[in-house]
């Protein structure tokens, strides 16, 4: 009975002091700014300027050599009409897997973390 007691008022001693020891708040790291490059195309990288279509005017052409000329024009306008457009979707396409990674990236490191955190995720 006296041990009973003795082990009763021991637990309870530790317990008063481990409840009065220094609370601590639980802040996470800060989020790295290369993880949050989710932004907007603006400026340079913004929609591109497309050159005006090439159009044939028929009523020109009066030879197959000058069909030939008209058909190789109108190809090289398409073509140039269709470069920026393709650099666009190249340059839009590493920005959506950027932010893609990071939003995976986030997704990750917020799971790792307490989930009751005294402080909210400052962006």
């Amino acid at each position: 009975m006296k041990r009973r007691l003795l082990a009763l008022a021991l637990s309870t001693c530790c317990l008063a002091v481990s409840a009065c020891g220094e609370k601590r708040i639980q802040v996470p790291i800060p989020i790295p700014p290369e993880r949050m490059d989710c932004t907007e195309l603006s400026g340079a990288d913004a929609r591109p300027t497309i050159p005006p279509e090439y159009v044939i005017d028929w009523s020109k052409v009066t030879t197959v050599q000058q069909a030939h000329a008209e058909h190789d024009a109108f190809v090289t306008r398409l073509r140039e009409r269709e470069r920026p457009v393709a650099l666009y979707v190249v340059r839009l396409e590493g920005r959506v897997f950027a932010c893609a990674d990071d939003a995976a990236w986030l997704r990750d490191y917020t799971s790792r973390l307490p989930k009751s955190l005294d402080v909210p995720l400052a962006r």
